[in-house]
């Protein structure tokens, strides 16, 4: 079986951001995402629960899977387009059996 390489783009936003953050990954080409609302941790801006009941303060995972000159372009804007908000963008190497979905 061959495999293609790519990169998975993870980015844990502010649940408030999420149709932007959907719609800026569409823009550059990817083809799907997957989505796990309701993620917590702690981290630079503290603890992001999901027992909080306003649910201002709730994150949601958006998982990608991208060409690496996508992900990395991505990964670069980032930086000025999640600047003000609770979030983390991070890509790592994934192997991919059918290439043509990603």
């Amino acid at each position: 079986m061959d495999v293609h390489r790519r990169k998975k783009i993870e980015i844990v936003v502010e649940s408030g951001m999420l149709a932007e953050v959907v719609d800026w990954l569409v823009g550059h080409g990817v083809r799907g995402y997957t989505t796990i609302p309701k993620v917590s941790g702690f981290g630079r801006q503290g603890r992001r629960a999901t027992d909080e009941p306003s649910g201002v303060f709730e994150n949601t995972l958006v998982i990608a899977i991208a060409p690496e000159p996508v992900a990395r372009q991505i990964l670069a804007e980032s930086v000025e387009r999640l600047r003000d908000y609770a979030a983390i963008v991070y890509l790592s190497d994934v192997e991919v059996a059918r290439p043509d979905h990603f």
